[in-house]
């Protein structure tokens, strides 16, 4: 007769105890990780984003920005950048001769990467001297010859006169 207070005599009196089988924690094991799975695949195909704390703003469009911002009494780097919704690094990046420690009121600040200006390519024209030719011209300018015909139709090389206009570009 088994005693009362004894080890269990059967593995069916120790499947009864509180011991889980291992079979039973893998199986759990493969669902919990196939979740996590899951939510990780979910939040990267979808792009969701860790929430904004409440004192960041989200930055703005670029375009939507003004191109400059004048600097107010008080103002830091850090404030101007909070208020604006750009990040200090971009701050420094588009105003890289402005130190940040000495800004003063009424200083301007670009926001945003401007393009450079472009120039418009237009005609340039050369105004005729005495003795000019197609063959001074074009070596004065970097050009050739039938470049400058081409470009000037009804100029007559041998009827060069001061005060014509020789096209060099269109």
């Amino acid at each position: 007769m088994p005693s009362p207070a004894g080890p269990p005599q059967s593995d069916q009196d120790a499947e009864s105890g509180h011991r889980l089988d291992p079979v039973l924690l893998a199986a759990i094991g493969l669902v919990v990780l196939l979740v996590a799975i899951v939510l990780v695949a979910a939040t990267t195909l979808t792009g969701a984003e860790p929430a904004e704390s409440a004192g960041e703003k989200a930055p703005q469009q670029s375009s939507k920005l003004p191109a400059s911002y004048t600097v107010r009494k008080g103002d830091s780097y850090g404030s101007i950048a909070q208020r604006v919704g750009v990040k200090v690094e971009d701050l420094e990046r588009f105003n890289p001769y402005v130190n940040p420690s000495t800004i003063r009121p009424g200083q301007r600040l670009k926001l945003r990467a401007t393009p450079p200006k472009v120039k418009k390519r237009g005609p340039i024209f050369h105004k005729v001297r005495k003795g000019d030719t197609f063959g001074s011209i074009a070596f004065r300018w970097g050009r050739t010859v039938p470049r400058l015909k081409e470009l000037n139709p009804k100029l007559k090389e041998t009827a060069l006169q001061p005060g014509d206009r020789v096209r060099l570009r269109k």
